[in-house]
């Protein structure tokens, strides 16, 4: 082809990427636009540039080239909108290129998008409704016909800039653009002399892999060398047992039929990063004919037949390595005891089915098979969407090799689930086992398994990779040493599981504090030095004897804990208490290297033979000092209690955090403490991005009466926000809100609490486009085993908002917070207009009364299926989802999970239209 190589940003237009220019003495630039550049002229002539397009749109409409992986809905938008504007580049360059005129039917107008975007992408849009179908085609040819009419012509643009742009948004777009597979046909190993003169040229039979990886004079020094088109040789290092790689002819697919026998290996070699002539860094893809079924497994290419001496090699038995790397067959598997839950897997202790690599004389000489326990982590049919960052974990196992990490045998697909089988453990989790001990372990055996915990993640960072979860629950105890004759314990450090990624924040939170505090806020911030801030958290519970920091603590305090900063109480001994620290610095350039770390601890046990590390009280962030609180102002108040804004600012220098601080009037203390303190405990026990959040406490004098400390949201309540901001505020807006509320309401039903007091005013506004559901005076926990809470004293009741059995018989259920959302709802619709208020509609139905005969006419209006109004230009579908709030039996309300469905598809439906 006449494109060989390809480089990143040799069209220079990538920000933040070097350039890739071709020195020459012509200072021209390429192409139809005669401008100079300093540099040199561009990689790329004319007509090469002609052939990457081209070969451009066949790859990424084929989907030879795959789009890059989405990590979320709005990024998964994002791509299908960027490939919507590929189509509109190809378009518009066809159309420029064409010699008929615009009546043609192939005009720009008239070409339809399909055929420029991947057919992936059509699939799946051909999977939507027939509406969702119209609105893509009405807006791409909106925008079709606007970057036509506008940017084309103001620009002036040339069919050399489009074929430029395309290229270089294809690049962003899709992954591993450009890369070329280097496949070749056969495995020999030759002595140096014979680099590239001979060699035996047949396939790499499995036995003589086990050969070779037994041989101890080359075990150790044993390196790749690989063969290319040009006969160029590249090698890792000077190696002097290379092993040959040598090209593959073109029919691949029948050289593997014909030539393949059972257990032979073919492995193809494809480059990653290459350095003028030595191979950094290549991937391996393994062939196997296997009962006339072709199977194949990649890995990287320093763990397949290669240890180096770097590397500290496993004592791994014969049929261990035979296994490794190997796609496992669900019949070769057997699930027995369940040994636990992970985060959203299932842990199983199971056997696995292998071919011993000895001949077994008594079966004619063919291999015969063993079973090995292994550990079946098990990825549930649930969890299909995660099944990527699943294998990413076991991807990451796959490539280390050091006997202080547990080995992973390999990964199987059965029906739905996936699974890695890794190698079993026998005395389990390091935590658990200390717990367990009747006697204090002593200092040594402690410092031992710090030294080898650090040692496998020194292994780690040198390979620039990353765990993800260091903790003591995922490390595996082999052997325990207590006796003295045993060499002192042996640990393994297990896999991470599903990669924080691809979590939840509330399931990040709760890693708190393993967790490095940059990862919660920010998944793409893991990186090394999160691993050693785990180290340092995993380092305490070693020396704590297994016991969980933070154990009692709930998600928002464990989140108070990171916001300010706060450090776990550390053991007597001051080197350790030093490192502990140095590890859990909250600047991550700041923490230690995993060498420095080993070096440090190797001379403890002699300076600390034993040492106490007995708990101590450490700071709670979650209590505050009342002399710390600086009051602002009011912000609400009630019968019985108010709630003020104040800055928390224990230096004294006005720098502290605002904070929203409710307490009890001195006249109700007595007899309203018990219900502040069940909101503390409520509040306290819930975690989701749609409640406002719990801070702490503040003990009065005497410590008899206590304040609730919340977050501060500036821009208050709904009721009071939305009559601010009508104008600015559209419907989109308004039922976004109402999805939030939704969201927040089921996890509450979902944490067995029923709220009974949601209206807008108890609604907060975080920010333009976030709300929050506040004020739990009177949320209460619905009893064992019935779906209904009793209210015993009504007082100052919002009866407007409450469904009729709430009136009737005083019974609150699920369905009844669903009634309160529909009129909460209502109220946002109406921008909380006091003229349209709910009790103000519902007065005017039932006459101005008092008292108990408000609520005997409320019920009457209400049994007869009269409602509130359809408000003024609100959508027919909208006040319809209202309605369904409003069922008269509560059985037949629509539920929270339901009205979230509802409102997403509204908003899709609302959004503009004029993007792509």
């Amino acid at each position: 082809s006449p494109v060989r190589f390809y480089f990143r940003n040799w069209h220079g237009t990538t920000e933040g990427e070097s350039p890739v220019w071709r020195h020459c003495i012509s200072k021209l630039k390429g192409g139809l636009s005669p401008k100079k550049t300093p540099e040199g002229t561009p990689l790329l002539d004319g007509a090469s540039l002609d052939y990457l397009f081209s070969q451009g749109q066949h790859d990424f409409v084929k989907g030879v080239v795959p789009l890059r992986i989405s990590h979320s809905e709005a990024d998964q938008h994002e791509i299908e909108n960027e490939c919507l504007g590929m189509a509109v580049l190809a378009i518009t360059y066809y159309n420029m290129n064409m010699t008929a005129d615009m009546s043609s039917p192939t005009a720009s107008h008239e070409i339809s998008y399909k055929r420029f975007i991947p057919e992936s992408l059509n699939l799946n849009i051909k999977r939507r409704n027939f509406l969702t179908r119209i609105r893509i085609n009405n807006v791409f040819k909106k925008f079709l016909n606007e970057f036509n009419q506008r940017t084309m012509k103001d620009s002036n643009i040339t069919p050399y800039d489009l074929k430029i742009k395309y290229l270089a948004t294809l690049e962003g777009l899709t992954s591993g653009l450009g890369s070329e597979m280097q496949e070749p046909l056969s495995l020999s190993v030759t002595q140096e002399g014979d680099l590239l003169n001979g060699g035996y040229n047949g396939y790499y039979h499995q036995s003589q892999v086990q050969s070779l990886s037994q041989n101890k004079e080359t075990s150790h020094d044993m390196q790749v060398l690989v063969s290319g088109t040009a006969g160029i040789s590249w090698r890792k290092k000077p190696a002097t047992t290379p092993l040959i790689v040598k090209e593959k002819g073109k029919s691949k697919k029948n050289k593997l039929d014909e030539n393949l026998k059972n257990d032979d290996w073919v492995v193809f070699c494809d480059f990653h990063e290459i350095t003028h002539t030595v191979i950094r860094e290549a991937t391996v893809t393994i062939y196997r004919q296997d009962n006339k079924k072709m199977e194949h497994w990649e890995s990287e290419i320093s763990n397949l037949l290669v240890v180096t001496k770097e590397r500290e090699p496993l004592p791994l038995t014969p049929m261990q390595s035979q296994v490794s790397f190997h796609r496992i067959l669900k019949e070769e598997i057997k699930q027995e005891e369940h040994l636990g839950p992970g985060t959203r897997t299932n842990i199983y202790s199971g056997s696995l089915m292998v071919k011993s690599i000895e001949d077994d004389e008594e079966n004619g000489g063919n291999p015969s098979s063993q079973q090995v326990k292994v550990v079946l982590k098990v990825l549930g049919s649930g969890h299909r969407d995660i099944s990527l960052a699943f294998f990413e974990t076991a991807s990451m196992m796959r490539q280390v090799s050091h006997k202080h990490i547990v080995l992973l045998y390999g990964v199987c697909v059965r029906n739905q689930e996936n699974i890695m089988v890794e190698e079993f453990v026998q005395l389990g989790p390091l935590d658990l086992f200390m717990r367990r001990q009747q006697t204090p372990l002593s200092t040594p055996w402690k410092f031992q398994v710090a030294m080898q915990l650090a040692s496998a993640l020194s292994y780690l960072e040198d390979k620039k990779l990353v765990h993800g979860f260091v903790c003591a629950k995922n490390i595996l105890l082999a052997r325990d040493g207590l006796d003295a004759d045993e060499g002192g314990p042996f640990i393994k450090l297990s896999d991470p599981g599903i990669p924080i990624t691809v979590l939840t924040r509330e399931e990040c939170v709760h890693r708190i504090p393993w967790i490095a505090p940059e990862c919660v806020n920010s998944m793409s911030s893991l990186s090394v030095p999160a691993d050693k801030w785990g180290f340092g958290t995993t380092l305490w519970e070693i020396c704590y004897d297994g016991e969980e920091p933070l154990k009692d603590k709930k998600l928002t305090e464990k989140e108070r804990f990171y916001d300010t900063e706060c450090q776990l109480a550390t053991p007597d001994c001051q080197e350790l208490a030093h490192l502990m620290t140095d590890c859990m610095n909250y600047d991550p350039k700041k923490r230690p290297f995993f060498r420095a770390i080993v070096r440090e601890i190797v001379n403890l046990p002699d300076k600390y033979p034993s040492f106490k590390a007995q708990p101590q009280p450490g700071v709670d962030p979650t209590m505050f000092e009342k002399r710390f609180l600086r009051k602002i102002r009011d912000l609400g108040e009630g019968h019985f209690g108010k709630v003020e804004l104040c800055r928390y600012d224990p230096r004294g220098d006005r720098t502290g955090e605002l904070v929203a601080v409710k307490s009890l009037k001195p006249e109700n203390r007595e007899e309203q403490s018990n219900n502040l303190s069940s909101e503390i405990d409520i509040l306290k026990a819930l975690y989701h991005e749609n409640i406002v959040k719990y801070k702490g406490i503040c003990q009065e004098e005497g410590g008899q009466a206590i304040k609730l400390i919340m977050e501060y949201l500036p821009l208050g309540s709904l009721k009071e926000y939305l009559p601010r901001n009508k104008g600015k505020t559209s419907l989109g807006t308004l039922l976004s809100y109402s999805e939030q509320i939704c969201k927040g309401m089921g996890y509450l039903g979902s944490r067995n609490y029923i709220h009974r007091d949601l209206a807008a005013r108890n609604v907060l506004v975080e920010n333009e486009t976030t709300v929050k559901i506040g004020d739990f005076g009177l949320t209460k926990s619905i009893k064992e085993n019935e779906g209904y809470y009793t209210v015993k004293d009504e007082n100052d009741s919002p009866v407007f908002w409450y469904a009729p059995e709430c009136l009737t018989h005083c019974k609150f259920y699920l369905a009844s917070d669903v009634w309160s959302f529909g009129v909460t709802m209502y109220e946002l619709i109406t921008y909380c207009d006091s003229s349209k208020s709910p009790m103000t509609l519902f007065l005017d139905m039932i006459g101005r009364t008092q008292g108990q005969m408000t609520i005997i006419r409320l019920v009457k209006v209400l049994e007869a299926e009269r409602r509130l109004p359809r408000p003024e230009g609100c959508p027919e579908p909208v006040y319809e989802l209202m309605r369904k709030c409003w069922e008269h039996k509560p059985e037949r309300r629509i539920t929270f999970e339901r009205l979230v469905e509802e409102l997403s598809s509204m908003q899709q439906q609302l959004q503009p239209q004029n993007h792509i």
